[in-house]
């Protein structure tokens, strides 16, 4: 029996993307030497120490000690709980070892995300769009992330099964998974109004018709005929809250995990000053390693806002709405991780994949990420900043 389209084009991707990293982090890993006195995760296997860096080091923390929180200092409560937690769960299923059941995780969480990319952009374009959308996500410059200890696998996958389950309708699944989504990253909780908006849309509202009467009519009826859907999708910022609550009970601050964010220098004065005092440093700076990284996100938030009025176009203003509100929260302190930000951000892989229909697009599209994706996984794995 033939294996479905929608597991052997995701299966597939996800083999050849992750081939090309694990190959390119051992060879960075192997041919360049990396400055002494770094945190190693797994002192017993260089191999899985290569994929836990940087913000990694955090969520260990959390699964092996719990959350801790001290004014003014980069306090673990930065980070959501859903990852480290199934990272403490299932690390006695794997030898104990949380960097181990991390990196499991990550990959089989990437797998199951883009299982349902593949599906839901086939339901909102059609199947040689979904074919190439995977590819691109899966050899984009920073996809290194979704196989490394960090939470972007988990967040997708869950982000992906929320709005795939909205789509059909299955308001109790997507509001479920979606509590989950909302207590996996601080921007999870946007996932509620991208289901709310399905709902509007399944009524028969939209932008585009607002203005009409038989528009609110068809809202009001609605209402009155699905509005135990409207409180069921209502559960998912339950996922923020319980957060919260546990930071309440715990360090008396149910905002601690926002209180953090000060300590890593971040500064909210608003996107456009934010990418203008970016832009200015690019134009004044010479070509440092600092440089490189502030290109690199700046360029990436700029393409990727250019991207949100053709993804309202063909994909539709939630989506669109969605990508913008994901662009501008963190960018209104920092662009500092914007390129890893935005591998998350799936309805712009989405149009990119309808995009892809031109040959010449597609062939751009493929060349240029992966070659990317193997420079950058070298840089990572050496313990040089990427995002």
């Amino acid at each position: 029996m033939k294996a479905p389209r929608w597991l052997t084009t995701p299966l597939f991707a996800f083999c050849l993307s992750r081939l090309l990293i694990f190959g390119a982090g051992l060879i960075g890993d192997t041919m360049l030497q990396t400055e002494e006195g770094h945190w190693l995760a797994a002192p017993g296997s260089p191999f899985l120490s290569m994929w836990a860096k940087w913000d990694s080091q955090s969520y260990v923390d959390i699964a092996t000690n719990g959350y801790w929180f001290r004014p003014g200092q980069l306090s673990n409560v930065a980070f959501f709980p859903v990852y480290p937690m199934l990272m403490r769960v299932t690390a006695p299923l794997v030898g104990g070892s949380v960097v181990l059941a991390g990196f499991i995780l990550s990959n089989l969480a990437f797998l199951g995300a883009l299982i349902f990319l593949y599906l839901l952009t086939e339901m909102e374009l059609d199947t040689a769009s979904a074919k190439r959308t995977v590819f691109y996500l899966a050899l984009f410059p920073t996809s290194f992330f979704f196989s490394s200890v960090y939470t972007e696998s988990t967040f997708l996958l869950l982000s992906l099964a929320t709005m795939y389950f909205a789509r059909r309708h299955m308001w109790m699944q997507a509001a479920l998974i979606g509590m989950l989504s909302a207590a996996t990253r601080n921007l999870g909780v946007l996932i509620w109004a991208l289901v709310m908006w399905e709902w509007l849309r399944a009524q028969g509202w939209s932008l585009k018709t607002f203005h009409y009467k038989e528009s609110w009519s068809n809202l009001w009826n609605g209402f009155r005929q699905h509005w135990f859907d409207l409180f069921i999708i209502a559960i998912i910022p339950l996922g923020l809250f319980a957060y919260m609550y546990f930071l309440k009970i715990n360090f008396e601050r149910p905002l601690a995990f926002i209180e953090a964010q000060s300590a890593w220098g971040r500064e909210n004065i608003g996107p456009l000053a934010v990418i203008l005092k970016n832009v200015k440093v690019l134009m004044n700076n010479t070509l440092t390693k600092s440089w490189l990284t502030n290109f690199w996100n700046t360029s990436t938030l700029l393409i990727f806002l250019a991207l949100v009025p053709f993804i309202w176009i063909r994909i539709g203003e939630g989506y669109a709405i969605y990508v913008l509100i994901m662009l501008l929260v963190p960018t209104a302190s920092a662009t500092g991780s914007i390129i890893r930000y935005v591998i998350t951000a799936f309805p712009a892989f989405m149009l990119l994949g309808w995009w892809g229909r031109r040959e010449s697009v597609d062939r751009i599209l493929v060349t240029g990420f992966a070659v990317l994706l193997g420079m950058f996984v070298t840089v990572f794995v050496n313990w040089i900043f990427v995002a």
